[in-house]
């Protein structure tokens, strides 16, 4: 699904946003999210970190989980104001601060499995008319963003992150 829009950084993920139709973002945030909590808690020490640079598959599921609140609000948003600038998600002070430090892998499973359900039901409701509506986003560049490219974005995180949950599982 080669593409000469917009892709990851990380040459290993490449994906593209402009490849992602919009009707398949709920089905694959849904077997994703199922995926990275079945990982989680399958009994492979989920919080251990391969480096201290690295986080863990736990903290990954749970930046995860976070980020489908997060793009789920600000497609609320995108929807009821003209180009909003969203606040970011501070995705690593987050970890830093220790706000995932005691989360369970049995806890974030099942709340990854929640909030991929609401962030789906909360987009498969937007009408089509107003998935052109913009946002300001900052990643991967400062830009004016479309709901649909939201959307592929809550795909990246998913996939992107289920590919690191794998990995990090590894031994």
């Amino acid at each position: 699904m080669a593409s000469n829009h917009e892709c990851c950084e990380i040459e290993s993920c490449g994906f593209a946003w402009d490849d992602v139709n919009p009707s398949e973002v709920g089905q694959r945030i849904i077997r994703g999210a199922d995926e990275a909590a079945e990982l989680i808690t399958s009994g492979l020490n989920a919080d251990v970190r391969r480096s201290s640079e690295i986080w863990s598959p736990l903290e990954y599921a749970g930046h995860v989980r976070d980020v489908l609140l997060n793009l789920r609000d600000r497609l609320v948003v995108a929807v009821n104001e003209d180009n909003p600038l969203c606040k970011g998600l501070f995705g690593t002070p987050r970890i830093e601060m220790g706000l995932y430090a005691g989360d369970t892998a049995a806890v974030v499973a099942e709340e990854l499995k929640v909030v991929a359900s609401l962030f789906v039901r909360t987009w498969d409701r937007i009408p089509d008319i107003l998935r052109e509506r913009t946002m300001v986003y900052g990643y991967p560049r400062v830009a004016n963003r479309n709901l649909c490219w939201v959307a592929a974005q809550a795909l990246h995180e998913v996939e992107h992150h289920l590919s690191d949950i794998r990995v990090g599982l590894v031994r």
